[in-house]
């Protein structure tokens, strides 16, 4: 029975797998997720329709580790496109995009306006907070995706 038992264990240590992402995506510190950053600037329906051609969609964050694996992808002086709009009047009324639950949240309380009522999307300052900004305004687009569990071979 030992014998066996040794074996087994031999047998799932050779077929280890850890988390990995395709050749130019990277693995979010402290996260499940890839992430791919394009520097063209787009608005938000073509940022989703980018992202969703690659398999993935544009990032909706679930905890400070995700939000400072986006953030870490950041261009000075640039916003990056996140994955929510708005879906009422209030100034916090966001939905993700892939229709998963808001349960965490970095606004970027002075910047919450809605200016005119036309902001309806959010992006991500370079202070790593979220500010809500128009859907039409060209920005820096980042796609995310769950990683994949790779063979490692030890």
């Amino acid at each position: 029975m030992f014998a066996k038992i040794t074996l087994l264990s031999a047998a799932i240590a050779a077929v280890a797998a850890e988390l990995g992402c395709e050749d130019g995506w990277t693995l979010g510190k402290g996260t499940d997720q890839c992430y791919k950053r394009f520097d063209d600037l787009t608005d938000y329906n073509r940022a989703e329709v980018v992202c969703k051609e690659l398999g993935a969609e544009l990032p909706n964050i679930h905890s400070e580790a995700e939000n400072a694996a986006i953030h870490a992808l950041d261009v000075p002086n640039q916003r990056l496109r996140l994955g929510a709009t708005r879906f009422g009047s209030g100034k916090y009324d966001f939905k993700w995009s892939n229709g998963s639950p808001m349960d965490f949240t970095k606004f970027d309380d002075a910047s919450m306006g809605n200016s005119y009522g036309y902001e309806n999307c959010l992006d991500m300052a370079e202070v790593d907070r979220w500010n809500d900004v128009r859907c039409d305004m060209p920005e820096i687009i980042v796609c995310q995706k769950k990683g994949s569990h790779i063979s490692t071979g030890k």
